[in-house]
């Protein structure tokens, strides 16, 4: 006896727990069938706040959050890229691949910003009452979200990612030896470099761009060079070249000397005519040089001159 009193305490203990929450306002009379359920080629999802704006937000929110998914289950997600790595002389030493995942997040999916409760096919909300007498509110939303829309979607995704990693590619397979002016390289350095700043921060790509930018600045560091093409006690005329190419190029050179004075450098198209005075510092039977320095991507490029 003892124990039936027990169960049917508990029986009203949880019927009075159930009915605690009651609900004093709704959208429509009776809640619709699909509630709580799945139908294809719409998204049904529900959400709970302190009031209708939030819970809609919060509903629509879920929406989106869904279509990512989807997403992300229908696109390639990893990129390849060939890297090649130079040796000293210019030549390409090796080729490897640099891989990365992507993450598809909001940004990439622009129809996202379309997502909205006026595009909804149904929605039902209600206000609820819980036992402390406080509020809140229950919004459910049925989204339509077809197969050929997911499928125009992904294909879309795909089409820009690729896009962008065909610009990294371009930009991998850059050969320095067949240009002819440095102002080419470094705009080609500073290209790289902002394009990578339009990917997103977490996007691993970033870390392909910093790496073909390392191999920009190697290339430059290791195969820019200066030469000297004439000197004599007036004047010491010098190019810089990469590799066996003399560049065009719109930099002043710095020079250092231990007995030159009056010194004046002037660009002449593409090489540095270097005047001085010989007679007044400088003597007989001693090493009197000339350096002449460039400064490229931060790297110092110089050379020492001595004057016969």
């Amino acid at each position: 006896m003892k124990r039936l009193f027990c169960f049917a305490t508990a029986l009203l203990l949880l019927g009075a727990a159930v009915a605690a929450d009651k609900v004093v306002d709704s959208s429509a009379r009776r809640a619709p069938k699909w509630i709580g359920g799945m139908e294809e080629d719409y998204i049904i999802v529900s959400a709970e706040a302190g009031t209708l704006a939030d819970a809609q937000q919060k509903a629509m929110t879920s929406v989106r959050e869904q279509i990512i998914s989807a997403v992300a289950t229908h696109v390639e997600s990893a990129t390849s890229i060939t890297l090649h790595e130079v040796s000293e002389n210019g030549d390409i030493q090796s080729r490897h691949e640099m891989k990365s995942r992507l993450n598809v997040e909001a940004a990439d999916i622009p129809y996202l910003s379309e997502v909205s409760p006026s595009r909804a096919t149904d929605y039902y909300w209600m206000k609820i009452r819980k036992s402390d007498k406080s509020t809140y509110y229950s919004y459910h939303v049925k989204y339509p979200f077809t197969r050929s829309q997911l499928r125009l979607l992904s294909d879309e995704y795909n089409a820009r990612q690729k896009a962008i990693n065909d610009t990294i590619q371009a930009f991998a397979s850059a050969d320095f030896s067949t240009y002819t002016s440095l102002d080419q390289m470094l705009m080609q350095h500073s290209r790289l470099k902002q394009f990578a700043a339009t990917l997103r921060e977490d996007d691993q790509r970033r870390d392909i761009c910093a790496a073909i930018r390392r191999t920009y600045e190697q290339m430059m560091t290791q195969n820019l060079h200066v030469e000297v093409l004439s000197s004599d006690r007036t004047q010491t005329v010098a190019a810089l070249f990469y590799g066996s190419t003399q560049l065009l190029h719109s930099l002043v050179p710095k020079t250092k000397t231990n007995c030159l004075t009056a010194i004046e450098t002037k660009m002449n198209g593409n090489t540095a005519v270097i005047r001085y005075d010989y007679s007044t510092g400088c003597y007989e039977g001693e090493q009197n040089w000339l350096d002449i320095q460039y400064t490229v991507i931060g790297k110092k490029i110089s050379t020492r001159c001595y004057i016969p």
